[in-house]
């Protein structure tokens, strides 16, 4: 079994009931956006560590324990307005890039050796992150990275 990840957009006030009650992350990621549920979701599959690597702004936020995850970090309406501002200038291409060409500099992040290999499936996510990030900012969401 490997581990995925994804970033949820969220109603910036539902996430103080989701920081409340950490075990109540996993139901309501799954819950569809038209019975509340979160307004917008960006996998980035096996990526996980390698997106967290390379767009650290978008995991600027906080820990949440007790979700029942891998991990889960959130981040507040004004981080996401932050992040998706440090995010919006960065050739993603480049990082893409930059990243499989430097198989020894990343080797320690998990299926770093597959991303590099497949660049341009890695191209997709972070290009996802962007818009995703932008997208949220706009909307003032609030964003859960939940690792499972």
């Amino acid at each position: 079994m490997s581990i995925g990840a994804s970033f949820f957009a969220i109603d910036r006030y539902r996430l103080r009931g989701l920081v409340i009650d950490p075990t109540s992350v996993p139901g309501y990621l799954r819950t569809p956006a038209d019975e509340e549920g979160p307004h917008a979701q960006q996998t980035v599959e096996q990526a996980w560590d390698v997106v967290r690597s390379l767009l650290p702004a978008a995991v600027d936020g906080e820990f949440l324990e007790g979700t029942g995850g891998m991990g889960c970090i959130y981040l507040t309406a004004s981080h996401v307005e932050r992040s998706a501002a440090r995010i919006a200038p960065l050739d993603m291409q480049a990082l893409a890039r930059d990243f499989a060409s430097d198989p020894d500099g990343f080797a320690e992040l998990y299926w770093s050796a597959f991303w590099q290999e497949n660049a341009p499936r890695l191209l997709v996510f972070l290009q996802g992150v962007q818009r995703f990030f932008a997208d949220a900012a706009a909307r003032r969401d609030a964003v859960v990275f939940y690792i499972a």
